[in-house]
Parts: C-alpha cells; structure tokens; sequence
C-alpha cells in the first residue's frame, strides 16, 4: 500500500511565512547594520528602532502570511499511488507526507518549545537571585540616591534590594513594578560618585523598557528561531541597550568617568571572586572603537574588550544629537523597517506572478533499477527510426554512436545468436514469430534485423 520509498521532495511555498520573513529580516538588518556601524544613526531612539526592524518585519511577515503556507512541506516519493502521482525524471512517483506526520512541522515545535522553555528557566533563574534580597531602608543613603536619579530621569522610583554576592554587582529586574539588585559590600567601597553612576545605569534600563523590550524581541526569536538575522539583530540590539544605559546614566549625572570607574571597578571584582558576569557589564557598544586603552592580562579575552570599549565610549564623551539631526535619524530608521516590510511583501509576489514560480523545490531521487538503465524519449526513438544506415565499411559505429564490436553474443552484425533477446525495448513492436519489426536497410540499436 505505502510503496518503496524512492527519495523526497522539500517544496517551500513563494508567499509562505518563511520566504516573506526571511528576505524582509534580511533587508532590515543589512540596512541596519550599514546605519549604525557608518554612525549615521547615533540618537539612542533611532538606534533601538532600526535594531528592531528586522523582529518587526519578520511579525509584519506572519500577519501578511496568515492562512498561507508557514513552513516548507516534506513529502516523500513511493512506488505507490497513495497521494499526488507525478512524472519525475521519466519515472511515476507518488507523493505523501512522511510516515503520516509533518515532520518539518514537528522539529520545528520541538525546537521552538525548547527554546521558549529555556528563556522561561532564565527568567525563574534570575528571580531565584533575589529570594535573599532584603529591601533598603526607606532612609539609608543608597535609597536617597535612588530617588533623587529617578526624579531627574522623570520615572517612578523603583524598589531596592540589597543582596550580598550580587551577579555584577547591580542589575535591573522586572516588567511591571522596577527592581534594582545591589551588593551593600561592594557599594561600601565606591565613592559616591561611582555608586552613583551604577544605579543611574540600572534606573536607565527601567526608564528604556529595556527589560519588556528584551523578552518580545526574545520570543519572536525563539519563534522564528530558523531566520538567522533575528538572531544577529538581537545580539545588536542587546549591546544598543547597554550602549544607550551609559549614555542615559552619564547625562544624568554628569559624570560619565565616575561611571566608568565603577565599570572597571566591578568587573576587577568579579574577576577576583569568580562569580558569574551579568549581562549588565558584558555588553558591547554598537559602535566599534580601536582599543586604546591598555588594561593588562586580558587582551584575549573578549568580554574584557566589550568592557574596554565600554569604558573608551564614556570616555569620549560623544554629544548629545540635536532636535534635527535626531528627527532625520528617526526617518531614517522608519526607512529600515518600511524597506524590510515591503520586500518581504512585494519580492515573493513579484516571483510568483510575474516569474510564474509560485513554489519553489528540492527534489532527490534515490536510485532504482529502471532509472539506472537508459530511458530513452520518443523523440529519440523517431530520430532512430529515420536515422540514415550505417554502412558496413569502415570501423563506423551502429546507430547514435553505438559500437558495431559491442554485441555481447559474438554472432554477426546481420544476424540473432540463438537464445539471444531482440533488443534493450522487449515491448516495442513484435512479429509474431518473435523478430523485431525493422525497415530494410535500417538497423535499431541493440536489435537484429531480420535475414
């Protein structure tokens, strides 16, 4: 009933989800990496948005792709009938889907399950941190620091927690209700300007909705996990958000070398403690800046240059862009996300109507006994038929470049050996005592004329 197995065709719908979102994500993150790796694009705003095109795009994508195809279709070919019959390589072969499932649809749900699961442990993870957090006291200096960044920020004070042995020394947690994490042993040794510039960094990521933007940008990643500048885009964007947190934080203070000092500072702990490295101080900048800075023992290592180029940005002091220069870069960042949207729309309708591809296929075939023999077309045997004798002088060859000396039966050209079969086509067209029908004079290839 199921037929013998004969190879398999990969088939990938022109206007399917994955062809849309994949060319659109493209586009964007190309255009994004051009915008912001050249430094036409510097507001952190313009940069959020143009980091975020290629997610954006890729849920444009799925809107525009519902109903339709939304992943590539894995059909089996059999030697049975049991599905669509098509006429593959001269041979019929049936198509149906392998062992009765998807099993393109089935990775893909493991995968993405996978995925969302292990962001979900993450998020458990960093709560389990704070279990041993103890709030600050409403009066205590490090509160009143807090309070007095968040009014100059214009956001809602978030609670603060101490916890010894804090990851990084510092970090922001939650969506709804802000939470900064501090280590009081490691505040007690920074000056005040230092600890300053940490919890203005921490305050910066909750005024940005760094933290809700993360997990949207997390989950369409994790769902789209097969569109791999989704995955580039994000890990940009991750540095864009730290990058942007400096930024917030020194204009907020006043004070970027302070902040940088408390970089330097915490990581110098963390590398003495061996304590795992937050994310907070292992992001890179967007932008790429020669190293210049000499900081021994850790040219190698790559977080160490992320944290080098953090330190060398602050340093630098780069100017606040202006009120024009930052709607130009906002144009220019809705320009990414409106070029990567319609190419995900209009390039596969285009292949589709105007190149008549409305599905794009791998096709293999596995090897058989009739397709590893010669298959030979009508139009073939016609040209046989009315091709001009060979003649007998001469070492010529048979009919189509044949060899005369080929015949495996040793008997003469003219004549059968007994026993031996009329041609490589027994269906082709017999007599009834058995010869192979041939005009006079004519010979067919791998058959005897008749005496």
């Amino acid at each position: 009933m199921g037929g013998e197995p004969g190879g398999f065709s990969l088939s990938l719908v022109t206007e399917s989800f994955a062809v849309r979102a994949l060319l659109g994500s493209v586009a964007a993150a190309t255009l994004a990496a051009l915008l912001v790796g050249l430094g036409a694009v510097r507001s952190p705003g313009a940069r959020r948005a143009a980091l975020l095109a290629p997610a954006v795009v890729a849920a444009l994508a799925a809107i525009a792709s519902a109903g339709e195809a939304f992943l590539p279709r894995l059909l089996v070919a059999t030697t049975a009938a049991d599905g669509p019959v098509v006429e593959l390589l001269g041979e019929y072969r049936g198509l149906r889907a392998g062992m009765g499932v998807d099993v393109l649809l089935a990775g893909y749900l493991l995968v993405a399950l996978a995925l969302v699961a292990r962001r979900l442990s993450g998020a458990r993870a960093c709560r389990r941190h704070t279990v041993g957090a103890v709030p600050a006291a409403p009066g205590c200096e490090l509160m009143a620091t807090l309070r007095r960044l968040s009014q100059r920020m214009g956001v809602r004070c978030p609670q603060l927690l101490l916890l010894r042995g804090c990851p990084g020394g510092a970090f922001a947690v939650g969506l709804r209700r802000g939470k900064v994490v501090v280590d009081p042993g490691l505040m007690s040794r920074l000056d005040p300007e230092e600890v300053e510039g940490l919890l203005a960094h921490e305050l910066a990521h909750h005024a940005r909705h760094d933290g809700v933007v993360a997990l949207a940008v997390g989950l369409v990643r994790d769902l789209a996990w097969f569109l791999g500048p989704l995955h580039i885009a994000a890990g940009w964007l991750h540095r864009e958000q730290e990058e942007s947190a400096d930024e917030l934080a020194s204009r907020c203070t006043g004070r970027p070398a302070a902040l940088a000092s408390g970089i330097l500072k915490v990581w110098d702990r963390q590398e003495r403690s061996h304590t795992p490295r937050p994310a907070t101080c292992a992001a890179a900048p967007a932008a790429r800046l020669p190293s210049s800075v000499v900081l021994p023992g850790r040219a190698g290592d790559r977080a160490w240059r992320i944290i080098t180029a953090r330190v060398e940005r602050l340093m630098a002091a780069v100017p606040t862009p202006g009120r024009l220069r930052r709607r130009t870069e906002a144009l220019l960042a809705c320009g990414v996300m409106v070029v990567g949207a319609t190419t995900a729309l209009m390039v596969p309708s285009w292949i589709a109507s105007d190149l008549a591809t409305e599905e794009l296929a791998f096709l293999y075939l596995a090897g058989s006994e009739r397709s590893s023999s010669s298959v030979e077309s009508p139009a073939l045997a016609t040209f046989r038929d009315l091709a001009p004798a060979t003649t007998a002088a001469g070492p010529g060859t048979a009919a189509l470049g044949k060899p005369r000396s080929s015949r495996l039966d040793g008997a003469p050209a003219g004549q059968r050996a007994p026993g031996a079969p009329f041609g490589l086509h027994p269906q082709r067209h017999r007599h009834a005592d058995g010869g192979v029908r041939c005009r006079r004079g004519r010979r067919l290839t791998g058959c005897a004329g008749r005496a």
